[in-house]
């Protein structure tokens, strides 16, 4: 277990490596192993690799995973403030109470919840799919136009390859290196760390650390400020994460939404919220 959250802390903080590579990685090593510790070693893995996203999301403005998408906009703000040991803090807090949650779940309500998965129609799908557009317009509080830009470009990327009912090949212009699609971490790193990177180079002195952040536990008044947009978190990504097809990245933004949503400081969020970065720790 320790060695499984080691090596997926340092997979998921690499961008470009999602949390299934890193596991992937691993499956050589467990071919000897009994099958309950190889199942503890991908798991502990996976767990780590969820956590290690959220360090470079707030330290560089770069998600390490598709679910630390979300924890960029509070985190990194929150460095900008000097606040990084802070976030780091409240990352690794929100996400081991996440956790927790979702094991108590697995150990207490694995199987009527299943049955809840089983009773998800393509109707339900839809609808979820639907659900998870509509945060477009929840979060886009500057700009609605360009909020709604940025999903249609994200839908016209998601439908380029093969459609998975028909088998017909769908804007791919004759390439068969895009019949498989545009892998979701191959956007992420491009629309995040390729724009920060030009965004640092130009500033001044970017070539020195200004800090070297060490992360701070959150205190007990803070827990009680995080205890609600952990739970939404907690409730929203077991949830998802029941649901076949739905995960850690749909429902960090919906966690996300949902704690702006019921929070008494709205108008923190976007400019370096503590539970802008909590619900969707917890979440994924």
């Amino acid at each position: 277990a320790f060695g499984g959250v080691a090596w997926g802390i340092l997979g998921g903080a690499l961008p470009g490596i999602s949390p299934s590579i890193t596991m992937a990685l691993l499956l050589p090593f467990t071919f000897g192993l009994d099958a309950a510790v190889a199942v503890v070693l991908l798991a502990s893995t996976y767990v780590g690799a969820e956590y290690g996203g959220s360090i470079p999301a707030i330290l560089i403005r770069t998600p390490g995973t598709n679910a630390a998408a979300a924890t960029v906009v509070d985190g990194h703000m929150m460095k900008l403030q000097g606040k990084a040991g802070e976030a780091l803090g409240i990352s690794l807090y929100s996400g081991f109470v996440g956790g927790l949650f979702g094991l108590t779940v697995l150990v207490l309500l694995t199987e009527p919840l299943s049955g809840v998965a089983l009773a998800f129609t393509p109707a339900a799908y839809f609808a979820l799919g639907i659900l998870g557009l509509s945060v477009i317009a929840s979060l886009s509080r500057d700009s609605l136009l360009k909020a709604l830009i940025a999903g249609v470009l994200g839908l016209m990327i998601a439908s380029i390859g093969t459609d998975p009912v028909t088998g017909t090949s769908r804007f791919t212009f004759g390439s068969p290196e895009l019949l498989g699609g545009i892998p979701t971490i191959i956007v992420m790193v491009g629309v995040f760390a390729i724009a920060e990177l030009f965004e640092q180079s130009g500033a001044p002195g970017w070539a020195q650390a200004t800090e070297r952040p060490r992360i701070r536990i959150p205190s007990p008044a803070m827990w009680k400020r995080l205890a609600v947009p952990q739970l939404i978190g907690s409730v929203i990504g077991t949830f998802e994460g029941i649901i076949p097809g739905g995960g850690g990245t749909v429902s960090s933004f919906l966690a996300y939404n949902e704690a702006r949503r019921w929070s008494r400081h709205k108008e923190e969020f976007g400019h370096g919220s503590p539970e802008g970065v909590a619900a969707p720790e917890a979440a994924n």
